[in-house]
């Protein structure tokens, strides 16, 4: 089957300026007025930066009025993270299916805020806000082919449900090509640093301990196991076999454990931008 192609500018979302915001060098003397002047581009993303960046979980006290104050309060790595979730969320939202709302949006996000929380719990801060950016932006193949073949693509995720297939199997069936295509794609035409195909272009569950290149992938290969696991973004898992995936990553049975308990993903959906994004951050 040969797909359309896919038009990766014609989106709910500014591609272009996900790729600039992504790419602010954080040292740089102008990266403050850089960052505040791209937010300005999109009101909607500046408004939900403003209310998130008040949560509890950012605000330190301070009531966070303006950009300019919630920049240089929050620093640019947390601003980026932010940013990049409120410039994509009405690409992923854009669909009102309870299965892809669940296994796309809900599974994404919920991937960024465990991949943020195990990289920083695997002792790299300064990776974290990457780790994050990366756990929301590895499916964005998926949600390209769901903006361009809805219908055909609701049918490739019910098809991975019910057969316990790869969503890879199912799309090539469905659509003629896979979710890991389009993200590798997606990463050119926005222009994108080149190791972001480490997170959209490549199969995560095939990835052993050797083959992953950076603590960033580690964390999100991780936090795509584990969600998946729990039966957001695939068919849930047993309990050995969710641990044993966890082990074979590298991690301790210990760690294992503790991510594996019921309240560490309650934690996930309990966190402030999950709430906000699934709850009353919708509309």
């Amino acid at each position: 089957m040969k797909h359309r192609p896919i038009n990766y500018k014609n989106l709910a979302a500014q591609p272009d300026i996900i790729s600039r915001i992504i790419q602010i060098d954080a040292d740089s003397r102008g990266c403050f007025r850089e960052m505040d002047n791209l937010l300005r581009s999109d009101q909607s993303a500046a408004a939900l930066i403003l209310r998130v960046a008040n949560s509890p979980i950012y605000n330190r006290g301070h009531q966070i009025e303006t950009l300019p104050l919630a920049i240089s309060l929050l620093g640019i790595n947390v601003i980026r993270s932010l940013a990049t979730l409120a410039l994509t969320r009405p690409i992923f939202t854009q669909s009102k299916n309870k299965l892809i709302q669940k296994h796309i949006w809900h599974h994404s996000l919920l991937t960024a805020i465990a991949s943020q929380t195990i990289c920083l719990e695997l002792g790299s801060t300064q990776e974290g806000e990457e780790a994050f950016v990366a756990g929301l932006i590895h499916d964005i193949g998926k949600v390209l082919l769901l903006s361009h073949y809805a219908e055909k693509y609701v049918n490739a995720l019910s098809y991975t449900l019910k057969y316990h297939c790869s969503s890879a199997e199912a799309e090539q069936k469905f659509l003629g090509v896979d979710h890991y295509q389009i993200g590798q794609q997606a990463v050119q035409e926005w222009k994108l640093p080149q190791h972001f195909n480490y997170y959209t272009g490549i199969d995560l569950n095939l990835l052993s301990r050797i083959q992953i290149k950076n603590i960033v992938q580690l964390s999100l290969v991780v936090a795509n196991s584990l969600i998946k696991g729990a039966g957001i973004g695939a068919s849930p898992w047993d309990c050995n076999t969710r641990k044993n995936k966890l082990m074979a990553l590298g991690l301790s049975s210990e760690f294992s454990d503790y991510l594996l308990e019921d309240v560490f993903m309650q934690g996930l959906k309990k966190h402030e931008l999950y709430l906000h994004c699934t709850q009353y951050g919708n509309h």
